[in-house]
C-alpha cells in the first residue's frame, strides 16, 4: 500500500506532461501563398508589387535575387519594410497603394535592402546594431537614423507590429511580427533559403531559438523572407533548422564545402538549410 502514493504521483506526472509542440513547416503554410506572385497590382522595370491581403503588399526589386519589401497598412499609418536596391519611384509607388502616412524601417543595413530609395524619406528606422554597416553600405543617406528597440510595438492603428531583434545575418538584423494578421517579416535574418552569416554561429542559434518562442507565443506560423519568390516562406521548422545547423557547425559535425567567396568561404547544407560563413563565425 505504501507504493500507491508514489505510483499515483508518477501517473499524475505523466498525465501532466504536455506532448512536444510540433513546429509548423513550409508544407503546412505555403500552399495558400504560392499565388501571391500572381496578384500583381503594380509593375515597372525596377519593381513589381503583389497583394498579400487587403492591407498588406509585397514588392520585389529586379536587381538582387528578388529583393523584397513589405508595405503593412493600419487604420492611421503604414509601415514600409526595406527599400530594395535601386527603385527611383519607390515612394510614388507605395503612396499609390495606401493613402496613410508611411514610416520606413530597415530590417538590416545591406545595399539590396537599404538602397538609394531610402533617401526619399527623411527618417529611417533601424536597429542601432547595424550602424557598423552604415559607412560601407549606406554612406550617402542624409536623413535621421531613428533607432528601434527590442520589444517595441509599432501601432499602425488597429494593427500592432512587434519588433524582435534577431542578429546573425548582420549585428542589427530585425524581425517584425504582425500581431493581428499573424505574419512575420524576417528579411535575411534566416536566409531566404541561404543564410549568409556575418556575425557568429552562437548568435544565429540564439536568434533562431528566441524567435521561435515569440512566434509560438503570438501564433505566427511563418515569416516572409527578404528574397521572396512565392514558395520560400520561413516556417517555424526552417528557422529552427537554421539554428540547429549553426549548433552542429559549432560542434564540428560538418566538413564545409569551399566556396569562391573570400568574405564567406565556407558552406554547410543540412535539413535543406544552407549556411555560408567564415572563420570568425565559429564562436
Amino acid at each position: 500500500m505504501k507504493k500507491l502514493p508514489i505510483l499515483f504521483a508518477a501517473a499524475m506526472l505523466v498525465a501532466c506532461q504536455k506532448p512536444a509542440e510540433k513546429l509548423i513547416t513550409r508544407a503546412d503554410v505555403e500552399p495558400q501563398y504560392l499565388t501571391v506572385m500572381d496578384r500583381t497590382v503594380y509593375e515597372d522595370s525596377t519593381s513589381a508589387w503583389h497583394q498579400i491581403d487587403e492591407h498588406t503588399w509585397h514588392g520585389n526589386g529586379r536587381l538582387v535575387y528578388n529583393e523584397s519589401m513589405y508595405l503593412i497598412e493600419g487604420d492611421s499609418m503604414a509601415l514600409l519594410l526595406d527599400a530594395g536596391t535601386v527603385i527611383p519611384n519607390l515612394r510614388e509607388v507605395v503612396e499609390s497603394l495606401t493613402d496613410k502616412p508611411i514610416m520606413l524601417a530597415a530590417t538590416h543595413v545591406h545595399p539590396d535592402h537599404t538602397g538609394a530609395a531610402i533617401s526619399q524619406w527623411d527618417t529611417l528606422w533601424m536597429n542601432a546594431g547595424d550602424e557598423v554597416n552604415v559607412p560601407e553600405f549606406m554612406p550617402d543617406y542624409k536623413g535621421v537614423h531613428a533607432y528601434l528597440y527590442d520589444g517595441q510595438v509599432i501601432d499602425l492603428g488597429g494593427r500592432h507590429i512587434l519588433v524582435v531583434f534577431t542578429p546573425g545575418h548582420t549585428p542589427g538584423s530585425t524581425t517584425f511580427l504582425d500581431l493581428e494578421h499573424h505574419y512575420g517579416f524576417s528579411a535575411d535574418a534566416f536566409g531566404s533559403n541561404n543564410l549568409l552569416v556575418f556575425t557568429t554561429m552562437t548568435t544565429v542559434s540564439s536568434s533562431a531559438e528566441r524567435l521561435i518562442r515569440f512566434m509560438k507565443r503570438h501564433d505566427i506560423p511563418f515569416c516572409f523572407p527578404g528574397h521572396f519568390w512565392g514558395d520560400n516562406l520561413e516556417s517555424q521548422q526552417r528557422i529552427s533548422d537554421v539554428g540547429r545547423v549553426a549548433e552542429e557547425i559549432l560542434r564540428g559535425e560538418h566538413t564545409p564545402v569551399m566556396m569562391e567567396n573570400p568574405r564567406l568561404p565556407y558552406m554547410v547544407e543540412n535539413y535543406g538549410v544552407m549556411l555560408n560563413y567564415n572563420d570568425e563565425a565559429i564562436q
